[in-house]
């Protein structure tokens, strides 16, 4: 948002206030390499301090913002210290949701949650999940692959349930079942859990303290604007329309968040550009790599290109005969031309979706 509020031409004082005491990092690492250990942590934030100064960025790091001040526009910290502004854009993201008995667990949002795992897996020989999605497998395969007995507990059908659908789902399972996972479905709740990975909440408190329109995140326009006025809120934090979907959506992935929160400070700075990029997000899990195109709309068809379990292979899912999502596993090349065709609005029908010899890109000529 800072970046693209310079972006967009923006002159005046800027002051990124976050409650973690370092640099914005990239968090997808903290489940998939930085746990792995292949990525160490001084590669993890998003720029080195010193593009912060050459941005003309303050950093106000480490304080947690306690009243936003709509009325005065003075934001309060928790230090007591207050910081005057013009325009605000709040960008609290979201915290892991809570699993009720199980309060002693890890729950994986935050770099400091990460070490900890970290340390947990060179030290244990086991390892009890709660939640198959997308965190939740990507912490088993990383457990697994350092030697650690692995039992993962989910509470749906099949991992990934919701986004993916039963047959990919299935597929999930058994890539996790092959790997050793002790994957126990249907369960509605574990006996014993190390790491909850149930899903996340969106900060919205600060925002329902201050009176704005809050639905299952922060509402806000295409361009980012709350129901106050001069206060903008970007990321995962937020429900906002969408004008390729023409509906309000809420996207929990980094991506999504770090692009949609450019084009909001861009709106800061007075350009009228809505983001309308279809979301986007990936997951590692051991040797497969899992890209997904989409905002996680309902479907009703699934049509499969190539042949389901045998990698590379895609499945696209439609709505009324209009693509909305694609999910592709160890096919990039496929869900990025799907992303295009969805962005541009293209009609593709179900035959040529399932045609591996149908080359996406003649969509857009």
């Amino acid at each position: 948002m800072a970046a693209g509020l310079r972006d967009g031409r923006f002159d005046g004082g800027i002051t990124l206030i976050g409650s973690e005491p370092v640099l914005p990092y990239e968090r997808p690492h903290l489940s998939k390499r930085y746990l792995l250990g292949t990525i160490a942590r001084d590669r993890l934030p998003l720029r080195p301090a010193a593009q912060y100064r050459e941005l003309g960025i303050d950093l106000e790091l480490g304080q947690r913002v306690l009243d936003l001040g709509i009325e005065e526009r003075r934001v309060l910290l928790e230090s007591g210290k207050t910081i005057g502004w013009d325009i605000l854009c709040i960008a609290t993201g979201s915290d892991a949701r809570r699993l009720p008995g199980f309060e002693r667990a890890l729950y994986l949002r935050e770099l400091p949650q990460a070490e900890e795992l970290r340390a947990r897996l060179a030290a244990v020989d086991s390892l009890d999940i709660a939640g198959a999605g997308f965190i939740g497998c990507e912490v088993a395969a990383v457990a697994r692959q350092k030697g650690c007995q692995v039992r993962v507990h989910e509470a749906l059908a099949q991992p990934m349930l919701r986004v993916l659908g039963p047959d990919a789902g299935a597929y999930i399972a058994r890539l996790h079942r092959e790997q050793g996972v002790d994957l126990r479905l249907d369960v509605e709740s574990p006996p014993a859990a190390d790491l909850v990975a149930v899903g996340s909440s969106p900060r919205t408190q600060l925002a329902e303290r201050a009176g704005l329109a809050v639905d299952h995140g922060i509402v806000v326009d295409e361009l980012g604007r709350t129901s106050a006025e001069g206060v903008f809120a970007a990321g995962d934090v937020t429900r906002f329309f969408h004008p390729l979907f023409e509906t309000r959506i809420r996207v929990e992935h980094f991506q999504t968040a770090q692009r949609q929160g450019f084009i909001v400070g861009h709106a800061m700075a007075g350009k009228d550009e809505p983001y309308r990029e279809v979301p986007w997000f990936w997951s590692d899990q051991y040797d497969l790599n899992l890209q997904y195109a989409g905002a996680g709309l309902p479907w009703d068809e699934t049509v499969t290109r190539g042949a389901m379990g045998r990698l590379p292979f895609t499945v696209f899912y439609m709505q009324s005969g209009t693509l909305v999502a694609a999910a592709g596993f160890n096919d990039h090349h496929t869900v990025a031309r799907a992303r295009r065709v969805m962005e541009a609005r293209k009609m593709v029908s179900a035959q040529q979706l399932a045609d591996p010899s149908f080359d996406l890109r003649r969509v857009l000529a």
